[in-house]
């Protein structure tokens, strides 16, 4: 993607051609980050409900990735930062050494130095980073000594393709540093299917009838540390579990009850969808 607001957060994720498809991995409950943004509190609630676990185990992972085909995109982002999990960056060796292609979406939190030094021996299809802002909207705080000159390190690494986003004003201490030609600046916020909270930015109008994704989001489906697999990035309330990867194929994902409800109700059927609340669905205009 190219501007996940303004081309959108989201689309930065995917830049996914029609037909191709990708498994977001999200690797721990909990988020330090605390974008306003992003309906965490209501992921971490309903997830811990169904489990305890925390970090998704890197042997999970392992047993996950062996179901999934290669041709499937491998997106490290998720509903959360993905290295507040310790073991992201053996995950992220693991899934390209198995032969995925590999995306990247952070903020660098949690990433130390030796992690930096390990992915540059990767290639990526997409290296986004999340960029601090001033403090509007995320935790500024968490923009100290050590992660200004992480972010040094990664802008001299060589790491292509690299984007930086932001929402709002750069964090002043790091202006200097993010190259201007690879930083895109974020446009209208995503109500995630109505999940952040409406003071902040209201859901639109639910689509009445037939809708479709132009993005085929429904085939850019997320990994949580259980196992589980939610439709798509926007799906942080839980609402639509596709099945579980520790037990399940990944192409039974796409066969099983809740996937072709979600189909039929995309084809207008009535009952409780997602999409019909999110900003990137579209309508269509019935035959005449």
């Amino acid at each position: 993607m190219v501007d996940s607001h303004s081309t959108n957060l989201q689309d930065l994720r995917g830049a996914v051609p029609p037909g191709e498809r990708v498994l977001e991995i999200t690797t721990t409950t909990g988020c330090v980050v605390g974008c306003s943004y992003c309906p965490q509190d209501k992921f971490a609630e309903r997830q811990r409900v169904v489990s305890h676990a925390k970090h998704l185990r890197l042997e999970d992972f392992k047993k996950c990735l062996a179901r999934v085909p290669t041709a499937v995109d491998i997106s490290f982002s998720g509903y959360s930062e993905a290295w507040l999990n310790p073991a992201c960056t053996e995950m992220v060796e693991h899934a390209y050494e198995a032969g995925h292609n590999i995306r990247i979406s952070t903020t660098l939190v949690g990433m130390k130095e030796r992690n930096l030094r390990r992915l540059q021996a990767l290639k990526f299809r997409l290296f986004l980073v999340h960029v601090f802002d001033d403090g509007t909207y995320m935790n500024s705080r968490l923009v100290r000594r050590k992660y200004v000159e992480l972010l040094r390190q990664l802008v001299d690494a060589g790491i292509s393709p690299m984007l930086f986003i932001v929402m709002g004003e750069v964090h002043p201490e790091l202006v200097e540093i993010i190259p201007e030609e690879a930083l895109v600046r974020s446009r209208p916020l995503s109500s995630r299917g109505g999940s952040v909270d409406p003071k902040l930015v209201q859901a639109r109008q639910p689509i009445v009838g037939v809708l479709t994704c132009p993005d085929e989001r429904e085939h850019r489906n997320v990994l949580l540390p259980n196992g589980d697999v939610t439709l798509c990035c926007m799906d942080f309330e839980r609402r639509h579990v596709l099945g579980n990867l520790l037990r399940d194929e990944y192409q039974d994902l796409f066969k099983g009850p809740t996937f072709c409800e979600i189909v039929d109700r995309m084809n207008g059927r009535d009952g409780f969808l997602l999409c019909r609340t999110c900003e990137f669905a579209q309508p269509v205009a019935s035959a005449r």
